[in-house]
């Protein structure tokens, strides 16, 4: 695959777990949806990092801020932390206990809060991926 085919892939991908977590939050499904969130900014990060590097495959890593440390990109420090709790929702999301513990205090106000703040992320993000055309 060539690097824009690549490039599509991860955007295009992206698009689908972001309709994903928006359609798991509608139906209170909120862990998963903030799993689906994690892995939208994931996949528009693997994407940014195939614009901006010159290998063809992205590091084989689940965790944001390292992404975002080998790409050197400048993301304002609240957002850094942010994705920070956003990683939270994959790597400890996938076990039962911290699942059950993250469904109990997630509400739909603060997963409508974390789906704007991600929301924020995902159009800048994307901005810069057409930039970078």
């Amino acid at each position: 695959m060539n690097r824009d085919k690549h490039i599509q892939h991860w955007q295009e991908s992206a698009n689908e777990s972001w309709a994903s977590a928006i359609y798991l939050a509608k139906g209170k499904h909120y862990s998963l949806s903030l799993f689906a969130l994690h892995l939208t900014l994931e996949k528009l990060l693997k994407a940014l990092w195939l614009k901006e590097s010159v290998g063809n495959t992205p590091p084989y890593t689940h965790d944001l801020q390292k992404l975002c440390d080998e790409m050197e990109l400048q993301i304002s420090a609240d957002d850094y932390d942010f994705l920070s709790i956003v990683n939270s929702w994959n790597i400890r999301g996938r076990y039962p206990d911290y699942t059950k513990k993250l469904y109990k205090k997630t509400t739909d106000k603060y997963l409508k809060e974390q789906i704007d703040k991600v929301e924020i992320l995902k159009k800048w993000l994307e901005e810069k991926i057409l930039k970078q055309k």
